[in-house]
Protein backbone atom coordinates (compact mmCIF):
# COMPACT_ATOMS: atom_id res chain seq x y z
CA UNK A 1 0.00 0.00 0.00
CA UNK A 2 2.63 2.34 0.91
CA UNK A 3 4.47 2.16 -2.76
CA UNK A 4 0.81 2.28 -4.39
CA UNK A 5 0.48 5.85 -2.81
CA UNK A 6 4.01 6.81 -3.62
CA UNK A 7 3.11 5.84 -7.07
CA UNK A 8 0.15 8.41 -7.03
CA UNK A 9 1.50 11.03 -5.63
CA UNK A 10 4.77 11.07 -7.50
CA UNK A 11 2.89 10.79 -10.34
CA UNK A 12 0.36 13.26 -9.78
CA UNK A 13 2.94 15.67 -8.85
CA UNK A 14 5.05 14.90 -12.11
CA UNK A 15 2.06 15.96 -14.29
CA UNK A 16 1.71 18.99 -12.41
CA UNK A 17 5.13 20.10 -12.16
CA UNK A 18 5.59 19.59 -16.53
CA UNK A 19 2.28 21.43 -16.54
CA UNK A 20 2.59 24.56 -14.88
CA UNK A 21 6.75 24.43 -16.08
CA UNK A 22 6.18 23.33 -19.92
CA UNK A 23 2.62 24.14 -20.13
CA UNK A 24 -0.06 21.50 -20.66
CA UNK A 25 1.11 20.37 -23.79
CA UNK A 26 4.31 18.98 -22.46
CA UNK A 27 2.18 16.89 -20.08
CA UNK A 28 0.84 14.34 -22.75
CA UNK A 29 3.74 11.92 -23.32
CA UNK A 30 4.26 12.28 -19.54
CA UNK A 31 1.19 10.99 -19.12
CA UNK A 32 1.11 7.76 -22.11
CA UNK A 33 4.04 6.79 -20.68
CA UNK A 34 3.28 6.42 -17.14
CA UNK A 35 0.01 5.03 -18.40
CA UNK A 36 2.19 2.21 -20.60
CA UNK A 37 4.17 1.28 -17.73
CA UNK A 38 2.56 1.00 -14.68
CA UNK A 39 0.97 -1.80 -13.97
CA UNK A 40 -3.02 -2.68 -12.86
CA UNK A 41 -1.84 -3.79 -9.72
CA UNK A 42 -0.51 -0.38 -8.34
CA UNK A 43 -4.28 0.92 -6.89
CA UNK A 44 -6.55 1.47 -3.87
CA UNK A 45 -9.15 -0.67 -3.62
CA UNK A 46 -12.53 1.32 -2.68
CA UNK A 47 -15.45 -0.56 -1.88
CA UNK A 48 -18.36 0.00 -3.34
CA UNK A 49 -16.58 2.46 -5.36
CA UNK A 50 -14.48 2.83 -8.27
CA UNK A 51 -10.84 1.30 -7.92
CA UNK A 52 -7.99 4.21 -8.11
CA UNK A 53 -5.84 2.95 -9.94
CA UNK A 54 -1.96 5.16 -10.15
CA UNK A 55 -3.08 5.37 -14.01
CA UNK A 56 -6.93 6.93 -12.87
CA UNK A 57 -5.10 9.32 -10.82
CA UNK A 58 -2.96 10.26 -13.68
CA UNK A 59 -6.28 11.13 -15.80
CA UNK A 60 -8.00 13.12 -13.10
CA UNK A 61 -4.85 15.31 -13.10
CA UNK A 62 -4.67 15.22 -16.39
CA UNK A 63 -8.38 15.97 -16.74
CA UNK A 64 -7.93 19.25 -14.08
CA UNK A 65 -5.00 20.35 -15.83
CA UNK A 66 -6.64 20.45 -19.19
CA UNK A 67 -9.09 22.34 -17.85
CA UNK A 68 -7.47 24.51 -15.96
CA UNK A 69 -4.35 25.59 -18.50
CA UNK A 70 -5.24 23.69 -21.63
CA UNK A 71 -7.78 26.33 -22.56
CA UNK A 72 -4.14 28.76 -23.45
CA UNK A 73 -4.75 26.81 -26.47
CA UNK A 74 -7.84 26.71 -26.47
CA UNK A 75 -8.16 29.16 -29.59
CA UNK A 76 -5.80 26.74 -31.85
CA UNK A 77 -8.31 23.83 -30.54
CA UNK A 78 -12.04 25.33 -31.12
CA UNK A 79 -11.10 25.57 -35.23
CA UNK A 80 -10.98 21.88 -35.62
CA UNK A 81 -13.58 19.14 -34.84
CA UNK A 82 -12.68 16.10 -32.62
CA UNK A 83 -12.37 13.22 -34.81
CA UNK A 84 -15.02 10.48 -34.31
CA UNK A 85 -16.73 12.64 -32.67
CA UNK A 86 -20.41 11.37 -33.58
CA UNK A 87 -19.57 7.74 -33.48
CA UNK A 88 -17.71 7.97 -29.79
CA UNK A 89 -20.72 9.69 -28.95
CA UNK A 90 -23.36 6.59 -30.25
CA UNK A 91 -20.93 4.21 -28.94
CA UNK A 92 -21.19 5.53 -25.60
CA UNK A 93 -25.01 6.15 -25.33
CA UNK A 94 -25.46 2.08 -27.08
CA UNK A 95 -23.43 1.39 -23.63
CA UNK A 96 -25.32 2.94 -21.48
CA UNK A 97 -28.85 1.97 -22.84
CA UNK A 98 -27.28 -1.20 -22.70
CA UNK A 99 -26.10 -1.21 -19.40
CA UNK A 100 -29.74 -0.08 -18.17
CA UNK A 101 -30.82 -3.30 -19.81
CA UNK A 102 -28.40 -5.44 -18.38
CA UNK A 103 -28.18 -8.83 -16.46
CA UNK A 104 -25.81 -7.04 -14.09
CA UNK A 105 -26.66 -3.17 -13.70
CA UNK A 106 -24.30 -2.55 -10.81
CA UNK A 107 -21.38 -3.86 -13.14
CA UNK A 108 -22.13 -2.59 -16.28
CA UNK A 109 -23.09 1.02 -15.33
CA UNK A 110 -19.67 1.25 -13.70
CA UNK A 111 -17.73 -0.08 -16.78
CA UNK A 112 -19.57 2.70 -19.27
CA UNK A 113 -18.80 5.38 -16.83
CA UNK A 114 -15.33 4.28 -15.93
CA UNK A 115 -14.07 3.35 -20.10
CA UNK A 116 -15.85 6.88 -20.61
CA UNK A 117 -13.37 8.05 -18.17
CA UNK A 118 -10.12 5.94 -18.70
CA UNK A 119 -10.28 6.10 -22.62
CA UNK A 120 -13.01 8.60 -23.80
CA UNK A 121 -12.05 11.29 -22.47
CA UNK A 122 -8.54 10.74 -22.45
CA UNK A 123 -9.24 10.23 -26.43
CA UNK A 124 -10.53 13.86 -26.67
CA UNK A 125 -7.59 15.27 -24.13
CA UNK A 126 -4.91 14.10 -26.70
CA UNK A 127 -7.39 14.76 -29.53
CA UNK A 128 -7.75 18.47 -28.74
CA UNK A 129 -4.65 19.07 -26.65
CA UNK A 130 -2.05 18.08 -29.40
CA UNK A 131 -1.24 21.47 -31.71
CA UNK A 132 1.90 20.30 -33.14
CA UNK A 133 3.70 17.66 -35.12
CA UNK A 134 6.38 18.09 -32.80
CA UNK A 135 4.21 16.59 -29.75
CA UNK A 136 3.30 13.88 -31.90
CA UNK A 137 6.07 12.64 -32.38
CA UNK A 138 7.18 13.09 -28.56
CA UNK A 139 3.87 11.37 -27.66
CA UNK A 140 4.95 8.53 -29.91
CA UNK A 141 8.44 8.63 -28.26
CA UNK A 142 7.15 8.06 -25.21
CA UNK A 143 5.21 4.99 -26.26
CA UNK A 144 8.09 3.83 -27.73
CA UNK A 145 10.38 4.10 -24.54
CA UNK A 146 8.11 3.01 -22.04
CA UNK A 147 7.26 -0.61 -24.22
CA UNK A 148 11.53 -0.51 -24.11
CA UNK A 149 11.39 -0.19 -19.98
CA UNK A 150 8.77 -2.82 -19.91
CA UNK A 151 11.11 -5.01 -22.32
CA UNK A 152 13.71 -4.54 -19.50
CA UNK A 153 11.34 -5.60 -16.74
CA UNK A 154 10.12 -8.91 -19.29
CA UNK A 155 13.63 -9.97 -19.35
CA UNK A 156 14.08 -9.70 -15.23
CA UNK A 157 11.02 -11.76 -15.14
CA UNK A 158 12.27 -14.00 -17.80
CA UNK A 159 15.33 -14.74 -16.57
CA UNK A 160 15.59 -13.49 -12.86
CA UNK A 161 12.57 -14.72 -12.16
CA UNK A 162 11.96 -10.72 -10.80
CA UNK A 163 8.85 -9.21 -11.72
CA UNK A 164 7.96 -5.67 -10.56
CA UNK A 165 4.05 -6.40 -10.50
CA UNK A 166 4.79 -8.88 -7.65
CA UNK A 167 5.53 -5.70 -5.42
CA UNK A 168 1.26 -5.22 -5.35
CA UNK A 169 -1.13 -7.46 -4.38
CA UNK A 170 -2.00 -9.95 -6.59
CA UNK A 171 -5.21 -9.26 -8.83
CA UNK A 172 -7.73 -12.12 -10.23
CA UNK A 173 -8.31 -10.46 -13.98
CA UNK A 174 -11.01 -11.62 -16.78
CA UNK A 175 -8.85 -14.88 -17.55
CA UNK A 176 -6.55 -16.56 -15.39
CA UNK A 177 -2.93 -15.45 -14.89
CA UNK A 178 -2.23 -19.46 -14.20
CA UNK A 179 -3.11 -20.97 -17.38
CA UNK A 180 -1.18 -23.39 -19.96
CA UNK A 181 2.58 -22.67 -20.20
CA UNK A 182 1.93 -19.50 -17.90
CA UNK A 183 4.66 -19.74 -15.68
CA UNK A 184 7.14 -19.56 -18.98
CA UNK A 185 5.44 -16.47 -20.11
CA UNK A 186 6.71 -13.71 -20.19
CA UNK A 187 4.10 -10.22 -19.37
CA UNK A 188 6.17 -7.77 -17.37
CA UNK A 189 3.71 -5.18 -15.99
CA UNK A 190 0.87 -6.22 -17.90
CA UNK A 191 -1.78 -8.09 -17.27
CA UNK A 192 -1.28 -11.05 -19.17
CA UNK A 193 1.50 -11.96 -21.54
CA UNK A 194 -0.74 -11.63 -24.65
CA UNK A 195 -1.59 -8.21 -23.82
CA UNK A 196 1.89 -7.21 -23.73
CA UNK A 197 2.03 -8.92 -26.82
CA UNK A 198 -0.14 -6.68 -28.14
CA UNK A 199 1.39 -3.39 -27.15
CA UNK A 200 4.93 -4.74 -28.57
CA UNK A 201 2.56 -5.31 -31.84
CA UNK A 202 1.63 -1.85 -31.75
CA UNK A 203 5.17 -0.31 -30.56
CA UNK A 204 7.87 -2.24 -33.19
CA UNK A 205 6.11 -0.39 -36.32
CA UNK A 206 6.62 3.14 -34.60
CA UNK A 207 10.09 2.04 -33.63
CA UNK A 208 10.65 1.52 -37.66
CA UNK A 209 8.94 4.44 -38.73
CA UNK A 210 11.16 6.50 -36.04
CA UNK A 211 14.23 5.20 -37.70
CA UNK A 212 13.38 6.12 -40.97
CA UNK A 213 13.52 10.16 -39.01
CA UNK A 214 16.28 9.18 -36.55
CA UNK A 215 18.76 12.44 -36.70
CA UNK A 216 22.03 11.22 -35.06
CA UNK A 217 23.83 7.88 -34.78
CA UNK A 218 22.95 7.71 -30.96
CA UNK A 219 18.98 7.46 -31.73
CA UNK A 220 19.48 5.16 -34.24
CA UNK A 221 21.76 2.78 -31.99
CA UNK A 222 18.70 3.24 -28.55
CA UNK A 223 16.01 2.29 -31.47
CA UNK A 224 17.53 -0.73 -32.55
CA UNK A 225 18.06 -1.50 -29.38
CA UNK A 226 14.68 -1.05 -28.83
CA UNK A 227 13.57 -2.81 -31.64
CA UNK A 228 15.74 -6.20 -30.38
CA UNK A 229 14.37 -5.87 -27.00
CA UNK A 230 10.60 -5.84 -28.56
CA UNK A 231 11.09 -8.67 -30.79
CA UNK A 232 13.15 -10.40 -27.73
CA UNK A 233 9.89 -10.13 -25.52
CA UNK A 234 7.29 -10.72 -28.34
CA UNK A 235 8.75 -14.12 -28.52
CA UNK A 236 8.91 -14.65 -24.74
CA UNK A 237 5.01 -14.21 -24.79
CA UNK A 238 4.41 -16.92 -26.47
CA UNK A 239 1.55 -15.50 -28.02
CA UNK A 240 0.43 -16.39 -31.17
CA UNK A 241 -2.69 -13.80 -31.51
CA UNK A 242 -0.01 -11.43 -31.94
CA UNK A 243 2.74 -12.95 -33.64
CA UNK A 244 0.55 -13.30 -36.79
CA UNK A 245 -0.39 -9.59 -36.66
CA UNK A 246 3.04 -8.46 -36.05
CA UNK A 247 3.50 -10.78 -39.34
CA UNK A 248 0.59 -8.65 -40.92
CA UNK A 249 2.16 -5.67 -40.08
CA UNK A 250 5.45 -6.82 -41.69
CA UNK A 251 3.88 -7.65 -44.62
CA UNK A 252 2.00 -4.39 -45.22
CA UNK A 253 4.87 -2.35 -44.79
CA UNK A 254 6.66 -4.10 -47.02
CA UNK A 255 3.90 -4.00 -49.62
CA UNK A 256 2.92 0.09 -49.00
CA UNK A 257 6.03 1.21 -47.39
CA UNK A 258 9.11 3.43 -48.70
CA UNK A 259 12.55 1.97 -49.45
CA UNK A 260 13.49 2.84 -46.14
CA UNK A 261 11.09 0.58 -44.51
CA UNK A 262 12.13 -2.02 -46.53
CA UNK A 263 15.98 -1.37 -45.74
CA UNK A 264 15.17 -2.43 -42.11
CA UNK A 265 12.76 -5.17 -42.55
CA UNK A 266 15.85 -6.52 -44.89
CA UNK A 267 17.86 -6.43 -42.17
CA UNK A 268 15.76 -7.78 -39.34
CA UNK A 269 14.92 -10.38 -41.66
CA UNK A 270 18.40 -11.92 -41.86
CA UNK A 271 19.15 -11.20 -38.35
CA UNK A 272 16.20 -13.67 -37.67
CA UNK A 273 17.77 -16.36 -40.24
CA UNK A 274 20.85 -16.07 -38.77
CA UNK A 275 19.21 -16.12 -35.12
CA UNK A 276 17.12 -19.91 -36.18
CA UNK A 277 20.58 -20.89 -37.53
CA UNK A 278 22.52 -20.15 -34.13
CA UNK A 279 19.93 -21.31 -32.27
CA UNK A 280 17.78 -24.21 -33.95
CA UNK A 281 15.98 -24.36 -30.71
CA UNK A 282 14.02 -21.14 -31.78
CA UNK A 283 12.63 -22.99 -35.12
CA UNK A 284 11.70 -25.83 -33.30
CA UNK A 285 9.38 -23.79 -30.61
CA UNK A 286 7.73 -22.21 -33.24
CA UNK A 287 7.54 -25.22 -35.29
CA UNK A 288 6.47 -26.88 -31.87
CA UNK A 289 3.74 -24.17 -31.51
CA UNK A 290 1.89 -24.22 -34.94
CA UNK A 291 1.59 -28.04 -35.17
CA UNK A 292 -0.17 -28.10 -31.29
CA UNK A 293 -2.42 -25.49 -32.54
CA UNK A 294 -3.36 -27.85 -35.80
CA UNK A 295 -3.73 -30.44 -32.78
CA UNK A 296 -7.05 -30.11 -31.11
CA UNK A 297 -6.55 -32.64 -28.10
CA UNK A 298 -3.34 -30.05 -27.09
CA UNK A 299 -3.66 -27.64 -24.83
CA UNK A 300 -2.24 -25.27 -27.29
CA UNK A 301 -5.22 -26.45 -29.81
CA UNK A 302 -8.30 -26.30 -27.69
CA UNK A 303 -7.39 -23.07 -26.82
CA UNK A 304 -7.52 -22.41 -30.58
CA UNK A 305 -10.89 -23.84 -31.17
CA UNK A 306 -12.36 -22.21 -27.99
CA UNK A 307 -11.87 -19.08 -30.05
CA UNK A 308 -15.13 -20.23 -32.84
CA UNK A 309 -16.66 -22.21 -30.11
CA UNK A 310 -17.37 -18.56 -27.86
CA UNK A 311 -18.77 -17.26 -31.34
CA UNK A 312 -20.83 -20.23 -31.57
CA UNK A 313 -21.59 -20.04 -27.68
CA UNK A 314 -22.20 -15.94 -28.20
CA UNK A 315 -24.27 -16.28 -31.06
CA UNK A 316 -26.54 -18.80 -30.27
CA UNK A 317 -27.00 -16.79 -26.67
CA UNK A 318 -28.39 -13.70 -28.44
CA UNK A 319 -30.81 -15.69 -30.79
CA UNK A 320 -33.05 -16.69 -28.16
CA UNK A 321 -34.04 -13.43 -27.61
CA UNK A 322 -34.25 -10.13 -30.57
CA UNK A 323 -33.63 -7.05 -27.69
CA UNK A 324 -30.81 -9.07 -26.44
CA UNK A 325 -29.44 -9.36 -29.92
CA UNK A 326 -29.79 -5.91 -30.02
CA UNK A 327 -28.80 -4.33 -26.83
CA UNK A 328 -26.82 -7.62 -25.70
CA UNK A 329 -26.43 -8.42 -22.01
CA UNK A 330 -24.93 -5.59 -20.87
CA UNK A 331 -20.78 -4.76 -20.54
CA UNK A 332 -18.76 -6.83 -18.50
CA UNK A 333 -21.97 -8.94 -18.35
CA UNK A 334 -20.51 -12.28 -19.76
CA UNK A 335 -18.87 -14.36 -16.77
CA UNK A 336 -22.48 -14.17 -15.33
CA UNK A 337 -24.48 -15.53 -18.04
CA UNK A 338 -23.60 -19.28 -17.32
CA UNK A 339 -23.15 -20.41 -20.91
CA UNK A 340 -22.54 -23.52 -22.24
CA UNK A 341 -21.26 -25.90 -24.52
CA UNK A 342 -20.64 -29.44 -25.14
CA UNK A 343 -17.35 -30.53 -25.04
CA UNK A 344 -17.17 -33.57 -28.54
CA UNK A 345 -14.68 -35.40 -27.08
CA UNK A 346 -16.36 -36.20 -23.74
CA UNK A 347 -20.64 -35.46 -24.48
CA UNK A 348 -20.22 -33.47 -21.58
CA UNK A 349 -21.49 -29.68 -20.97
CA UNK A 350 -18.82 -27.67 -20.35
CA UNK A 351 -18.86 -23.61 -18.59
CA UNK A 352 -17.94 -21.06 -20.91
CA UNK A 353 -16.88 -18.24 -18.51
CA UNK A 354 -14.09 -16.59 -19.83
CA UNK A 355 -14.48 -14.75 -23.37
CA UNK A 356 -10.93 -14.34 -25.10
CA UNK A 357 -12.10 -12.58 -27.45
CA UNK A 358 -13.18 -8.65 -28.00
CA UNK A 359 -15.29 -9.03 -30.76
CA UNK A 360 -17.44 -12.09 -29.23
CA UNK A 361 -17.41 -9.88 -25.58
CA UNK A 362 -18.87 -6.40 -27.47
CA UNK A 363 -21.22 -8.51 -29.53
CA UNK A 364 -23.12 -11.09 -26.74
CA UNK A 365 -22.29 -7.93 -23.93
CA UNK A 366 -23.25 -4.78 -26.21
CA UNK A 367 -25.64 -6.87 -28.70
CA UNK A 368 -24.89 -6.44 -32.38
CA UNK A 369 -25.71 -2.60 -32.60
CA UNK A 370 -22.94 -2.15 -29.94
CA UNK A 371 -20.49 -4.65 -32.48
CA UNK A 372 -21.87 -2.45 -35.87
CA UNK A 373 -20.78 0.52 -33.91
CA UNK A 374 -17.35 -0.30 -32.52
CA UNK A 375 -16.67 -2.01 -36.55
CA UNK A 376 -17.66 1.54 -37.69
CA UNK A 377 -15.30 3.37 -36.02
CA UNK A 378 -12.14 0.79 -36.31
CA UNK A 379 -13.55 1.03 -40.50
CA UNK A 380 -13.97 4.74 -40.24
CA UNK A 381 -10.91 5.30 -38.80
CA UNK A 382 -8.56 3.12 -41.20
CA UNK A 383 -10.85 5.04 -44.26
CA UNK A 384 -9.83 8.48 -43.15
CA UNK A 385 -5.91 7.18 -42.51
CA UNK A 386 -6.45 5.41 -45.99
CA UNK A 387 -7.08 8.58 -47.77
CA UNK A 388 -4.34 10.75 -45.89
CA UNK A 389 -1.89 8.48 -47.06
CA UNK A 390 -2.69 8.50 -50.39
CA UNK A 391 -3.11 12.56 -51.06
CA UNK A 392 -0.20 13.66 -48.06
CA UNK A 393 3.46 14.06 -49.27
CA UNK A 394 5.39 11.07 -49.53
CA UNK A 395 7.69 12.57 -46.97
CA UNK A 396 5.27 12.26 -44.63
CA UNK A 397 2.57 10.04 -45.15
CA UNK A 398 4.65 7.21 -43.47
CA UNK A 399 2.61 8.49 -40.07
CA UNK A 400 -0.30 7.54 -41.54
CA UNK A 401 0.80 4.10 -42.76
CA UNK A 402 2.36 3.23 -39.94
CA UNK A 403 -1.27 4.01 -38.34
CA UNK A 404 -3.48 2.06 -40.40
CA UNK A 405 -1.52 -0.86 -39.70
CA UNK A 406 -1.96 -0.56 -36.12
CA UNK A 407 -5.27 -0.24 -36.92
CA UNK A 408 -5.39 -3.32 -38.87
CA UNK A 409 -3.15 -5.22 -36.31
CA UNK A 410 -5.28 -4.78 -33.26
CA UNK A 411 -8.73 -5.71 -35.21
CA UNK A 412 -6.87 -8.91 -35.78
CA UNK A 413 -5.98 -9.43 -32.51
CA UNK A 414 -9.31 -8.77 -31.53
CA UNK A 415 -10.81 -11.54 -32.42
CA UNK A 416 -7.94 -13.58 -30.14
CA UNK A 417 -8.01 -11.62 -27.06
CA UNK A 418 -10.36 -9.48 -25.03
CA UNK A 419 -8.11 -6.31 -25.27
CA UNK A 420 -10.74 -3.67 -25.67
CA UNK A 421 -11.61 -1.46 -22.51
CA UNK A 422 -9.15 -2.39 -20.15
CA UNK A 423 -5.40 -2.61 -19.61
CA UNK A 424 -2.61 -0.31 -21.12
CA UNK A 425 -2.41 -1.65 -24.25
CA UNK A 426 -5.91 -0.03 -24.33
CA UNK A 427 -4.62 3.49 -23.57
CA UNK A 428 -1.77 2.91 -26.01
CA UNK A 429 -4.73 2.02 -28.91
CA UNK A 430 -6.54 5.42 -27.69
CA UNK A 431 -3.88 7.56 -27.67
CA UNK A 432 -2.85 6.10 -31.02
CA UNK A 433 -6.27 6.85 -32.79
CA UNK A 434 -6.27 10.87 -31.31
CA UNK A 435 -2.58 11.60 -32.89
CA UNK A 436 -3.01 9.69 -35.87
CA UNK A 437 -6.18 11.27 -36.52
CA UNK A 438 -5.13 14.75 -35.89
CA UNK A 439 -1.54 14.53 -37.33
CA UNK A 440 -2.88 15.23 -40.82
CA UNK A 441 -4.31 18.75 -40.03
CA UNK A 442 -1.41 19.23 -38.22
CA UNK A 443 0.86 18.76 -40.92
CA UNK A 444 -0.92 20.69 -43.35
CA UNK A 445 -1.57 23.80 -41.33
CA UNK A 446 2.66 23.41 -39.91
CA UNK A 447 3.64 23.09 -43.73
CA UNK A 448 2.13 26.07 -44.62
CA UNK A 449 3.59 27.83 -41.78
CA UNK A 450 7.32 26.37 -42.44
CA UNK A 451 7.41 27.43 -46.01
CA UNK A 452 8.34 30.79 -44.55
CA UNK A 453 10.85 29.52 -41.82
CA UNK A 454 13.74 28.23 -43.52
CA UNK A 455 14.89 24.77 -42.25
CA UNK A 456 11.87 24.68 -39.98
CA UNK A 457 10.46 21.23 -41.54
CA UNK A 458 13.32 19.08 -40.79
CA UNK A 459 13.44 20.21 -37.41
CA UNK A 460 10.13 19.70 -36.72
CA UNK A 461 10.44 15.94 -36.81
CA UNK A 462 12.26 14.72 -33.77
CA UNK A 463 13.17 11.40 -32.92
Amino acid sequence: MVLICILHLMVAGVLLAVALTKGFEATLPVFVFAATVLPGESKIVVPGMFDLSTTRVAIIVLTCLYLALGSRNGGKRRRFATPLRYLLLSTLVWNLISAFNSVVFTNSLKVVLSNALDFYVVYYIFATSVTTVRTSHKILAAIVAALTVCCVSGLLETYFGWRFIDQFPALTYRFSNQGYMEDLRTRSTFPHSILFANALTLGIPWVLYFLTVAKTNLQKVYLWISLILMFWNIYKTMSRGPWLALVLSVVLMLLFGPTSIRKYLTIIALVTSAVLIVRPGVWDTLRNTYYATTDPDSPRGSSYEYRYTLMRVGMRALAKDVSRSAWGFGPESFSYLGLEEINPSTGNMNNVESCDSAVVAIMVETGYVGLFLVAALLLKTLVILWQEWRHMAKSANLFCLISAINVIAYCLMMTCVQNWGWGQQSYIFWVLLAVSLTYPRLYRTQRRAWKHVPHAEAEAVPC
